[in-house]
């Protein structure tokens, strides 16, 4: 059966995008979006592990869902830009300037010291710079207005950010790199068996002094031993920028098959969409207009706040969002209400929802019939399906299937690609990508190349540094797939890369060296709840309400938020754990992640040859998902999609499941009533949820950081 589009549609999807924007004297960027966007994105990287290291208090940069992302685009959206819009005359900018210096001047002179590293401070010279900027700009008849096109590079700029800040890249990386020296003692042997295999290359911190000052703080008289962190950190960002490059030319490579031809729904970008569409000539968005959007944002903001309060005042009743309930046998059900979750998941198409919570169901009895027919391994799984290693390597095997799969169906357009970056085919049009095929290709084979190269310089065999950053890519890849489609804002691998390469093949192959060496990849491979590939991806699905004139300068904007996302937070993280001491501030990055990977290190460094059963159920995991996705296209009778497969069985969807299974059921409800016509006036209602929760986190951590409040976590998913 021949599945194609009318033509009539495929003209309408194709000039959709430039009917939405194509505003007079609208589609252009200037230096003010650098300067906004500059701004936020150096303020989320320092505010986000700020709220979970010093305040303690909700994430805002731990999942696919970067709530910190959207907050900070709710607050451009909802007053900085409307501040910009009221003082777009003279007067008031006048007004403005003036009040932001008196303003300015009489709280850090009189009523507190200003502290350089302090959120807050931070914000305030903000506002008083930009309205210094907005009176100057009007002066020469120009104004601080963000129009459609710098909101969504502004929203990019976040989204790549939220990838870096904390559970990305930051808050594993630093503590992962100094923690061997202090936590080393002779219960753990580290010191004896994982020393020897450091490589010649300093990529680990030593201080002389075991890291003591990064983790107690420093006392009186003692200095920061910056000479310990260059080298280090030097090596660290070339493997890093090749890894993000690389990750950002996938995503240009692979844009036009997910994004043109295969049109698939991206339900995490649905929120920035709306409210971009929604801002016009009226000084408020249109979004902020509606009562439906406003009735849902009510539910998690009452819910969240009610918690909030219970924890300053016991008086205060918590309701509880989390249930478990006994299944059968050993296997439990939790049941968690997310309205976030819910939210980004009335999005998600009804098959692919019901293909999630029902292969997660699935996995419940697969675990059960693993536990009475005594299939177990001696093999330990932290990161993916923990308790079930086989399992694992069935999720992972199912996973590699699922992106080979798809890069053969995306094959005319990848050879078009390739050919078109070795100058074979001029007639193929690159000019809407952010980056030339040329530079995407060169980048891909470039950061793949040095990424290999930079693991066997510390002492991994060639080819195991090869295959290892292959496989990672793919996994990779894969959870971005399914972030794109599937609309999980909670997903990770069930099984890692470090772990599939090291177990799977053993240390015979890999070698003790490359043990070490992929062991210290948990840093950016293990923990993936977020990463640059992923946001990147949602980032292209919203440049494509841009004028492809301009796409161009969003790769300049990828690249300004990569150095600020990084450079930002590993700013306050280090001068948070050197001030207060790394064992003050969150004990599972700098203890609990570091130790899970020192440990998997000295159990893995052992000889040990082919793991054949673990591969059997990768091989096995990849055929079954090979013949569903085969059914999938050929039976019009198959009932689910098999993207759920692959994940059902991981730790994460233990949390996620029933926020998906209420989504598609109030989905299908609706359908039923109202048919498409009530389900795209419901669609405010479920974006409002997903405003009022990361709203309610938001705003109780800027309540908590004036109170002194510690502990005030709301919601995490």
């Amino acid at each position: 059966m021949k599945r194609s589009l009318p033509v009539a549609y495929k003209g309408h999807l194709a000039g959709r995008s430039q009917a939405i924007l194509a505003q007079p004297g609208r589609q252009q960027l200037t230096m003010r979006v650098f300067w906004v966007g500059g701004f936020l994105s150096f303020f989320l990287a320092i505010a986000a592990p700020y709220s979970n290291m010093i305040i303690r208090g909700s994430y805002m940069a731990l999942d696919f869902s970067t709530p910190g992302a959207i907050f900070l685009f709710l607050l451009l959206i909802g007053f900085i830009n409307v501040l910009f819009k009221m003082t777009s005359t003279t007067p008031m900018a006048l007004c403005w300037a003036l009040g932001s210096l008196l303003a300015y001047g009489y709280y850090y002179g009189w009523v507190e010291r200003a502290d350089f590293f302090a959120p807050g401070f931070i914000f305030a010279t903000f506002i008083l710079f930009s309205s210094l900027i907005n009176f100057g700009l009007i002066l020469v008849g120009r104004t601080m207005v963000l129009n459609r096109a710098e909101l969504i590079l502004v929203y990019v700029m976040l989204l790549i950010v939220s990838a870096l800040c904390t559970m990305g890249l930051s808050e594993q990386i630093l503590p992962m790199i100094t923690a061997i020296f202090y936590y080393a003692s002779p219960q753990n042997k580290w010191r004896e068996i994982l020393f020897p295999h450091f490589s010649s290359h300093q990529v680990l911190v030593d201080d002389g002094l075991d890291g003591k000052t990064f983790y107690e703080g420093l006392s009186l008289g003692e200095e920061i031993p910056y000479g310990a962190w260059t080298e280090p950190l030097a090596w660290w960002a070339v493997f890093l920028l090749a890894l993000y490059g690389t990750m950002v030319a996938i995503s240009v490579i692979v844009r036009r098959q997910w994004i043109e031809r295969e049109r698939l729904p991206f339900p995490l970008t649905q929120v920035a969409l709306t409210i971009v569409r929604g801002e016009g000539g009226a000084k408020i968005n249109d979004f902020f207009k509606q009562g439906a959007m406003w009735a849902g944002f009510s539910l998690p903001m009452f819910f969240g706040s009610l918690q909030a309060l219970h924890r300053y005042d016991a008086m205060f009743p918590a309701i509880s969002l989390n249930w478990w309930a006994a299944l059968f046998g050993k296997q439990t059900l939790q049941l968690s209400v997310s309205f976030a979750m819910i939210g980004f998941s009335y999005f998600i198409n009804a098959n692919i929802a019901a293909g999630i919570w029902l292969f997660h169901l699935l996995s419940k009895f697969e675990k059960e019939l693993f536990l009475i027919a005594g299939l177990k391994s001696e093999q330990k799984i932290v990161y993916g399906v923990a308790g079930f290693p086989l399992m694992a390597y069935q999720g992972c095997g199912a996973l590699i299937a699922m992106v080979l799969l798809g890069l053969w169906v995306g094959r005319s357009h990848f050879a078009n690609v390739f050919k078109k970056a070795f100058g074979r085919a001029p007639d193929v049009d690159d000019s809407d990508e952010i980056l030339p095929y040329r530079w995407a290709v060169g980048l891909l084979v470039g950061g793949v190349t040095i990424m290999a190269a930079w693991l066997w310089l510390m002492g991994t065999p060639g080819w195991v540094a090869v295959v290892f950053v292959l496989l990672a890519l793919l996994i990779f890849l894969g959870v971005t797939r399914i972030v794109a489609e599937a609309g999980l804002a909670a997903v990770r691998a069930s099984m890692i890369a470090p772990d599939l390469v090291i177990m799977g093949l053993g240390t015979n192959l890999v070698g003790q060296a490359g043990v070490w060496n992929l062991s210290l990849a948990y840093i950016w491979a293990a923990d993936v709840r977020v990463f640059v590939m992923a946001t990147c991806m949602n980032g292209l699905r919203l440049i494509q309400e841009m004028e492809p004139k301009l796409r161009r300068q969003v790769f300049a904007a990828i690249l300004l938020a990569l150095f600020i996302g990084a450079l930002g937070s590993f700013w306050m993280i280090f001068h948070m754990a050197y001030q207060h001491g790394g064992v003050n501030l969150n004990s599972w990055f700098f203890k609990g992640g570091p130790e899970v990977a020192y440990n998997n290190a000295l159990r893995n460094i052992e000889p040990a040859g082919v793991y054949w059963p673990g591969l059997g159920f990768f091989t096995g995991g990849g055929l079954l998902m090979v013949a569903m996705m085969w059914a999938r296209q050929r039976l019009v009778w198959w009932p689910v999609h098999p993207i759920g497969f692959p994940i059902g069985a991981n730790g994460m969807l233990n949390s996620v499941w029933f926020s998906v299974f209420l989504a598609w059921c109030f989905k299908k409800l609706i359908l039923r009533l109202g048919g498409v016509a009530l389900y795209h006036r419901s669609q405010a209602f479920f974006l409002g949820l997903i405003c009022g929760q990361v709203s309610c986190n938001g705003v109780w951590l800027i309540v908590d950081y004036f109170t002194g409040k510690v502990g005030n976590s709301i919601f995490n998913l």
